[in-house]
């Protein structure tokens, strides 16, 4: 694979995000994902992701920066959005916020087998 369709792959992966289209969601994902390290499962994955949405209505995944080196993938993900109550610990109680996400994923194939992400915690504190 070229990075030019890793890249393209990547896109159609957060579109599917964005349109939380959860029954498509292993066209992307393998069964047996892991997220930092832990083994997550496609299952898992999924339900982490629903609840950032349930947590965050308005979340839009957006790829500010891609680097493809296949298999690999580092992404730095842009978010403008308003997470309701509690978010990483912190009382955002529905105020607008950006910040970023660093992540660096690997790919088998056409599917993302694991998944290393750090959200700029420090952003959004300096927001609050």
């Amino acid at each position: 694979m070229t990075p030019e369709q890793l890249a393209a792959l990547y896109q159609t992966y957060l579109d599917c995000l964005n349109r939380q289209d959860w029954a498509a969601l292993g066209q992307h994902v393998d069964d047996a994902v892991t997220h930092n390290g832990r083994p997550f499962g496609l299952a898992g994955y999924r339900d982490m992701l629903e609840k950032d949405f349930a947590a965050i209505p308005d979340l839009r995944f957006t790829a500010e920066m891609l680097v493809c080196e296949p298999p690999r993938l580092a992404a730095r993900l842009a978010f403008d959005c308003t997470p309701k109550g509690e978010f990483l610990g912190l009382a955002v109680d529905g105020r607008r916020l950006s910040f970023a996400e660093n992540v660096f994923y690997e790919f088998a194939g056409s599917k993302i087998v694991s998944v290393w992400s750090i959200v700029d915690k420090a952003a959004i504190e300096a927001q609050l």
